[in-house]
C-alpha cells in the first residue's frame, strides 16, 4: 500500500538550556512566593487540616502501595511508622513553610541554588521545541510535536523542517477535527515522556529498559491515534502510524509518522 505522506524527525538535544528559558523559570517562580504561601495557609490552616489532607491522605495511599510488597517486608510496621511520623509532623511542617515562603523566607535563594537542576529541561525541549527564537535550530517545533501537528493537517511545521527532519508526499489531515484537537495533548505528553525517559535510560546503559519504554509508549500512542482518526482513515486499507524508535546513529529517539492509503 502506498505512503500518501511520511514524516521522519530525530530528537536532538540542545547543548544547554537557553538562558532566557532558565531566567524566565527563576523569575516566575520567585515571583510566586507570596501566592504559594497564601495558598498553603488557606488549604492547610491548622493541624486538623494537616492531619486530614496531608498526613492521613498520604498514609492511606502509602498503605495501598504496600499491599503489593513481598512477604520479606513487615508491611504493618512500615505502615505504622509512616502514619505515626506524619501524624505528629504538623509543627515541623508549619515552621518549614513559614521559613521558606514567609516574609524574608529563603525560597528565592533555593530557586537560585537549584537552577542547574532545571537545566534538565533541555531533554524536554529536544522533543517539543522552543518558540521564543525561531532562528534557533531548536526553535518552534521539534519532532514529537511536529508529527502530531502534521497529523492534524497543520502545514506550519513544513516551514521549519531542518537537517533532523524529512517529509515526503502530500500532506493531509488524518484526524477528526474535534477528536484530534482534544487528543493531541495526550499524544504529545506520552511522546515527550517516552523520549526523555528513553534518553535517560540510554545514558545509563539500560538499553533493554530504553527499548521497552518506547514499545510501551507506542502501544498507548497507537490507541490514541486510532481514537482521533477521521472516518476516512479508519477505512479498509488505510493505515496511520506514529512510531517512536531508537536511532543508534543519532543516539536519540526518531519519530516516524506515516499516512498509508489503500492501493488504487
Amino acid at each position: 500500500m502506498p505512503e500518501y505522506w511520511k514524516y521522519i524527525g530525530t530528537v536532538t538535544l540542545p547543548d544547554d538550556l537557553p538562558t532566557e528559558v532558565l531566567n524566565e523559570w527563576k523569575e516566575t517562580l520567585k515571583a510566586e512566593q507570596s501566592r504559594i504561601y497564601a495558598n498553603l495557609q488557606t488549604k492547610i490552616p491548622n493541624e486538623i487540616a494537616f492531619q486530614d489532607r496531608i498526613a492521613d491522605a498520604s498514609s492511606d495511599e502509602f498503605e495501598n502501595f504496600l499491599q503489593s510488597v513481598g512477604g520479606r517486608w513487615n508491611a504493618d510496621v512500615i505502615k505504622l511508622k509512616q502514619r505515626v511520623k506524619l501524624a505528629r509532623a504538623y509543627n515541623d511542617w508549619k515552621t518549614g513553610i513559614d521559613n521558606a515562603f514567609g516574609e524574608g523566607g529563603y525560597f528565592p535563594d533555593r530557586v537560585e541554588q537549584k537552577a542547574n537542576k532545571f537545566k534538565l529541561m533541555r531533554y524536554v525541549l529536544g522533543a517539543v521545541g522552543y518558540r521564543a527564537d525561531p532562528s534557533d535550530p531548536f526553535g518552534v517545533w521539534n519532532p514529537v510535536v511536529m508529527g502530531v501537528l502534521l497529523m492534524r493537517g497543520d502545514t506550519r511545521p513544513l516551514r521549519y523542517l531542518d537537517a533532523n527532519d524529512s517529509f515526503s508526499g502530500t500532506l493531509e489531515s488524518v484526524f477528526d477535527a474535534v477528536k484530534g484537537r482534544l487528543i493531541t495533548p495526550s499524544i504529545i505528553a506520552h511522546g515527550v515522556y517516552a523520549c526523555v525517559m528513553a534518553k535517560f535510560a540510554d545514558e545509563g546503559n539500560q538499553t533493554a529498559i530504553r527499548d521497552q519504554i518506547l514499545t510501551d509508549a507506542n502501544s498507548i500512542i497507537d490507541e490514541l491515534v486510532n481514537l482521533a482518526l477521521d472516518e476516512t482513515h479508519k477505512g479498509t486499507g488505510y493505515d496511520v502510524t506514529y512510531v517512536l524508535e531508537w536511532d543508534d546513529t543519532a543516539d536519540n529517539v526518531k519519530v516516524t509518522v506515516t499516512d498509508i492509503h489503500p492501493s488504487s
